[in-house]
């Protein structure tokens, strides 16, 4: 099913009218100046009759002759505003002619509400604000209400709270200029401007609602925020905590004065402030570090969790599917202190340039549909009433057409850095590690709670340090302790800096929320439990009229009803009387105590209207109290915000920038540094060069110094061949190890790595296609052979697994889903894992480390190899083309590297290395800028880049610096093997991104004696923001030479096709479905569109990534094609892997003639998404069903979650059934492949997981285990889409129709009799 989509919800939504809360709220339009803005909180909601207000009342407001002044001094003519026939607050009206007959007081209530004045101390309105007599329990009840409806109004009144009572400068206190605890923080638009305060207009929503609130219950707005700040947290616990009792003594002291001016500027401590700062700054203030360690706990409820709801690191909420309500930025409760004791948390000072590094957010000017999806979740997840969200739908629904500019956050100066290593140590003081680890991915927390989590893990000894670990602690241990700490440093918070009315100096006053000095009338609720026509009990409730009662107590019941109670024994006789007369006896909402003690306690208040056109009295439900309590609302038109109007997205500019690959830079800058030689060369040892904000080696060094080297083969440790088959299975045994060895550091010492069998890079495999493959990977990397490295245990190794993780992905292999290396399908030390591998066709792989959040660190230290399957006739196979079976071969990777000034491999994850890594050397095969010898005659490459971020443009060139191979070598294959025909050499350079692969052939003919040199070209377009240091422009030298023997007389030559070849993916994709997929690129259609980039911090694929959203596609078909649409959503570049497929690159930037040649019509598994581009891509699904992933192959970035999945289904069920290969079509097919996928579908099937090293046989020796392991594969036939032979659990039928190459395009011809290797 397609998934519920949510962006479709916003102009539906703001079209419908807003509940009486946010209606009431919402802005409509900008407040220009102060004045405006006072005037707007002076004057309340709207009008009421003017003349029936008292004379006393009149005195009191400051109403002369129907003008009020303002605090500002402004005369403002009130007698319109006052003379309203019909009064309305957002979707709620009151028909007064129908209203005052009943209350006589109608006049001056309403003129009370509408003539608010903030309580400031200059006007009559602070000089008697007296908080004695006011209704403190509706008040709180108002706010609970409020709280219940938006959760979020919650987090919005406590963090006001905190900054208005805090933001003080404590040198003017006690003062007019101190500041604090006096509603600045809501009562002026400078306040209200600051970005944090301003996002989604929702601090405006809040100002708002406390100024509605202050003028209802006509207290300040400084008290109403006080004492809706400690109701919140009673809300948002659901009720474990209340800092205000209700009942006993008072705890709260009220009676704050407001101030309209702005808090003093500079009094909060930055973001970035640190312990010493943050515990200097309460300490000012006069609070113990535990008390200030308590306070921050309520970032427990900090929105940038949004559908985070923490019970396992991937439970987001979806709000287009569930219900949001609860999720953790919603709960009260100590989660934010297990998230900040959880180790390891490292902050890093950024400068300026380390601040440049950082790539730029993907504006929501433009987003694509998906991308608006995924930030829409975001934005909806932080509301929980319709109506704000609907706000923020339609917010987000301008930004996206450009009808509103997007919020600007401005850039940190420190990164703090949230990892899971060593996250079980938090175990030592209480952390339940069970269930907090792995924790949470991302860092939701400001820069003061990263210094206080680094306290609590241990980090400082400082006095403050020491206070701030054993609070935490405590509070992570005990809900309770931090729930009483909180609740007095609250009331400590909001008292210490507050400026008291002079009836509250003189007699100060304090409440426990139970308070209630005056009633108004029973609720409808009391007579019926929904809204809608008023039953008969409601309207005899609400008239009095209890019947003869009535009439005996000489109406009584009806002052009972209005809160009004002459003798209490006789509202309790109308109490019973009316309770007698209910269809429910004894509702326990109607008691004595509600009518004649505390009748104004609000609860989900049903109102009772009058009359309708029609004559009908209905009840009518609200949630938050808009006038007064007896108001008779009748409904009116909806006043939202503006809704969006629709209309064209701005499409994102595509960089179209004409291009010309058969240009060769100039000679002059071919062997030159790129950039000045002074500022990216170190003049001596010791020295570190930043360019670009990346760190050099502190080393000078001298490149062409070591002789080229390849890697070490991988040894067959045993051999099967199935008797009566073709049949083969070759076994190799690989361990995974530390070990420390001399790469060439100029300081002489060894480099630590990581290694496949202790080599870097691992052992080369070189396998004849038609022959599977086991290789088994035993992790070494155990707590014990970890002690005395760099490197450490890490998640989910540990507890009752331990070491440090693995995974291993043979990239370049259709390989199935159990053995792709699946980046959660880990192997811990002491742990084997056998992975099986089909090599069904020719092509250059590699394998490396796929383990989820640390695969660039595991890469990067070493674990990558080369994986080659040839077909070679000699060697056993069909034979190459082109006569490249006698040519000889070099297989190089290249990755760049930088070091410590221990000759370590420099890695800094937390801080220039944060999304990218780049270093100064040039490896190839492990050996830094290593100078080969190659005899004059014709050579192939075959060429992979396996570095975390860098990409490479290579050249060769002579040695004084003209162009050698764009003349003289052609490109031949790639990563799914040799291309249909050759392409000529680019000139400009061979551009090769992250895991990009390339075959190479050139003529060295005739150069005997001659240099050449392999170079690495600038790219300033593709290559954006890449450092250059002072030999990253040279890879490699090569001397041109015989051998000791001489030279060959007639060396085999590489000889040009007469005409283009058949490769195996065009087996599998036809003319007519590759003009299919042209004609969807030539109307700009794709089957799916995914947009590479970055929002929130953290990199995104359609603005999701592995832990919000795993699954990207979910209905791909079994052996059906797709046109996928690639874009890049910011500014930077990424290579992009798909896993499973080999696929054609159709178009670059929606055009055919943008494709470069040597990347066009040769099947790919990697591609290079340019800044500012897009890439139409033709894949081939199969030839296997499963969760597979995909992912940017910049390792920093696929380690910070630029990752996502798609899953391989039955093909009927699918998109895109219609493309699919006819065998999909035929049961007999279906049911013997269903089998086999069945099983294998789960890329964690337990019965291909890792096992304990001990109990396994070694593969080298014989044994019953062995031959089983070895024989698996056949015996099952896990591959039999492309070997249909040798197992007895495939039908005869099947098998034919298998081994039918014209049915089954997958088949794998094996042209030469096989046997086991000895």
């Amino acid at each position: 099913m397609p998934q519920k989509r949510l962006r479709g919800v916003s102009l539906a939504l703001a079209a419908v009218a807003l509940a009486v809360l946010l209606a009431g709220l919402l802005p409509s339009c900008p407040v220009r100046t102060v004045d405006a803005q006072l005037l707007s909180g002076l004057t309340g909601i709207l009008g009421t009759l003017l003349n029936g207000v008292s004379s006393t009342l009149a005195a009191t407001l400051g109403l002369v002759g129907g003008t009020v002044t303002t605090v500002t001094g402004v005369v403002v003519d009130v007698t319109a505003y006052l003379s309203q026939p019909v009064q309305c607050s957002g979707s709620v009206c009151v028909k007064l002619d129908d209203y005052d007959q009943s209350h006589s007081d109608l006049a001056d209530v309403n003129a009370k509400v509408l003539l608010w004045s903030p309580k400031v101390a200059h006007v009559t309105a602070g000089k008697t604000y007296d908080p004695r007599g006011k209704d403190w329990v509706s008040v709180v009840a108002t706010c609970r209400e409020l709280f219940q409806y938006e959760k979020r109004l919650a987090t919005f009144f406590i963090r006001a709270s905190f900054h208005d009572s805090m933001a003080v400068d404590v040198s003017q206190c006690p003062g007019p200029n101190c500041g604090g605890a006096d509603a600045s923080l809501l009562l002026s638009i400078e306040e209200m401007a600051r970005p944090e305060n301003a996002y989604d207009d929702f601090s405006l929503i809040a100002a708002r609602a406390a100024k509605k609130i202050a003028s209802f219950f006509d207290i300040s707005v400084a008290d109403t925020l006080a004492v809706c700040a400690a109701v919140g947290p009673e809300v948002l616990s659901k009720g474990r905590i209340k800092i205000l009792t209700g009942t006993g003594a008072g705890v709260l002291r009220v009676g704050r004065l407001d101030n309209i001016r702005p808090s003093p500027p500079g009094n909060l401590p930055p973001n970035h402030a640190d312990l010493t700062s943050f515990a200097k700054f309460w300490k000012e203030r006069g609070f113990s570090e535990a008390e200030a360690t308590a306070l921050m706990g309520s970032h427990a409820l900090i929105d940038t969790q949004a559908c985070f709801n923490g019970r396992r690191i991937n439970d987001y909420c979806d709000p287009a599917t569930s219900d949001c309500s609860n999720v953790r930025m919603f709960r009260w409760e100590n989660h934010y202190y297990k998230d900040i004791c959880s180790p390891t948390l490292s902050i890093t000072p950024l400068t300026p340039e380390d601040m440049a590094l950082d790539p730029v957010e993907t504006p929501i000017l433009g987003m694509s549909d998906p991308e608006l999806d995924a930030e829409a979740r975001q934005e909806t997840c932080k509301f929980t009433s319709k109506e704000a969200q609907a706000v923020a739908l339609n917010n987000l629904a301008q930004v996206r057409r450009g009808a509103r500019a997007e919020a600007v956050v401005p850039p940190e100066t420190v990164a703090v850095t949230w990892t899971n290593k060593n996250c079980r140590a938090g175990a030592a003081y209480g952390i339940n590690v069970t269930q907090h680890c792995p924790h949470a991915y991302l860092w939701f927390y400001t820069t003061n709670d990263a210094y206080l989590g680094q306290a609590c893990q241990g980090v400082g000894s400082a006095p403050e340090a020491v206070a701030v670990r054993n609070a935490a602690r405590s509070y992570v241990n005990n809900q309770a302790t931090w729930d009483a700490t909180y609740r007095s440093a609250y009331l400590k918070m909001v008292s210490t800096f507050a400026t008291w009315s002079q009836i509250a100096t003189t007699n100060p006053v304090y409440i426990n929320g139970g308070e209630c000095a005056s009633g108004t009338h029973l609720e409808a609720a009391c007579a019926q439990a929904s809204p809608g026509l008023a039953t008969a009990d409601t309207k005899s409730l609400y008239s009095g009229s209890y019947i003869l009662l009535g009439s005996l107590l000489g109406g009584a019941c009806r002052d009972c009803a209005k809160g009004v109670c002459p003798q209490p024994s006789q509202c309790g006789q109308c109490v019973n009387t009316f309770n007698n007369r209910l269809l429910v006896p004894r509702n326990p909402l109607v008691t004595e105590a509600n009518c004649c003690s505390c009748a104004s306690l609000l609860r989900s208040t049903r109102y009772n209207a009058t009359r309708d056109a029609s004559g009908n009295t209905y009840v009518t439900s609200t949630t938050f109290v808009v006038r007064w309590p007896d108001v008779m609302p009748i409904s009116q038109p909806a006043q939202p915000i503006p809704a969006d109007q629709g209309g064209a997205v701005p499409p994102r500019p595509l960089d179209t920038t004409p291009f010309n690959d058969g240009v060769a830079p100039p000679a002059s800058t071919s062997l030159a540094t790129v950039g000045d030689a002074s500022s990216v060369c170190p003049s001596a040892h010791g020295t570190i060069i930043k360019v670009r904000g990346f760190p050099s080696s502190p080393f000078k060094w001298t490149p062409f110094t070591q002789t080229y080297a390849n890697p070490p083969r991988a040894q067959i440790a045993a051999s099967y061949v199935k008797p009566g088959t073709n049949m083969t299975v070759d076994a190799y045994e690989i361990d995974i190890f530390a070990t420390a060895k001399n790469i060439g550091c100029p300081a002489g010492k060894p480099t630590w790595s990581l290694t496949y069998n202790g080599s870097v890079p691992g052992p080369s495999f070189r396998v004849l296609k038609g022959r599977q493959t086991l290789v088994r990977f035993n992790n070494r990397l155990t707590p014990a052979n970890l002690s005395g490295t760099p490197f450490s245990e890490f998640h989910p190794c540990e507890g009752t697994r331990s070491g440090r993780p693995i995974s291993v992905h043979y990239h370049g292999s259709a390989s199935l889903a159990p053995y792709d290396g699946w980046a959660e399908d880990t192997t811990c030390g002491a742990e084997s894992k056998d992975y099986y591998y089909p090599n069904w066709r020719a092509g250059f792989g590699w394998y490396h480390d796929h383990q989820l959040d640390i695969t660039s660190e595991n890469a990067y230290f070493g674990l990558s190899g080369l994986y080659t399957t040839v077909d070679k006739a000699a060697e056993g196979g069909c034979g190459e083309p082109w006569n490249l079976d006698g040519i000889p071969e070099w297989d190089m990777q290249f990755k760049d590297a930088v070091l410590d000034s221990n000759c370590q491999l420099y890695y800094d994850r937390a801080g220039p290395h944060r999304n990218n890594l780049y270093g100064d050397i040039n490896f190839v095969n492990g050996i830094p800028w290593p100078v080969a010898t190659m005899e004059p005659r014709w050579q192939r490459f075959r060429w992979l880049v396996s570095s975390v971020a860098r990409p490479y443009k290579l050249r060769f060139v002579n040695a004084d610096g003209t162009d050698f191979s764009g003349g003289k070598c052609q490109v031949i294959g790639g990563e799914a093997g040799t291309r249909r025909s050759p392409v000529s050499y680019p000139a400009a350079g061979l551009f090769m991104g992250v895991a990009e692969r390339y075959e190479v052939v050139c003529d060295f003919s005739g150069l005997s004696g001659k240099t050449l040199f392999l170079v690495n070209a600038y790219d300033d377009r593709r290559m954006k923001d890449v450092p250059y240091y002072c030999h990253s422009h040279l890879v490699m030298k090569i001397n041109v030479a015989c051998n000791s023997t001489g030279c060959p007389a007639s060396p085999p030559a590489f000889q040009p096709p007469s005409s283009s070849r058949v490769t195996p993916l065009d087996r599998v994709l036809n003319q007519t479905d590759i003009d299919r997929a042209l004609a969807m690129v030539a109307n700009k259609q794709c089957t799916r569109t995914f947009r590479f980039g970055r929002r929130h911090g953290h990199w995104v694929i359609n603005g999701e990534s592995w832990h919000t959203a795993r699954v990207a596609a979910s209905d791909v078909g079994h052996n059906t094609w797709e046109v996928w649409c690639l874009e890049t959503g910011g500014g930077w570049f990424h290579p992009i892997h798909i896993h499973l497929v080999d696929f054609f690159v159709l178009a670059r930037n929606w055009d055919v003639n943008q494709v470069h040649d040597y990347e066009r019509w040769i099947g790919k598994d990697v591609v290079q998404l340019d800044p500012s581009a897009h890439i139409a891509l033709l894949l081939r699904f199969g030839a296997h069903r499963g969760e597979y992933m995909f992912h940017c192959h910049n390792l920093m970035h696929e380690d910070f979650e630029m990752m996502r999945s798609f899953h391989v289904m039955p093909t009927p069920g699918s998109r895109t059934a219609s493309t699919a290969l006819p065998m999909q079509s035929d049961p007999t097919i279906v049911t013997t492949l269903n089998y086999v996928y069945d099983l294998y579908d789960d890329p964690v099937y337990p019965a291909a997981g890792p096992k304990p090293t001990s109990t396994l046989t070694p593969l080298r020796t014989p044994s019953a285990s062995t031959t089983a392991a070895l024989s698996m594969p056949i015996d099952r036939a896990i591959h039999r889409i492309y070997y249909p032979y040798g197992s007895t659990n495939i039908t005869s039928a099947g098998a034919a129709k298998l081994a039918n190459p014209v049915t089954n395009p997958w088949l794998v011809p094996i042209c030469k009799p096989q046997k086991a290797y000895p």
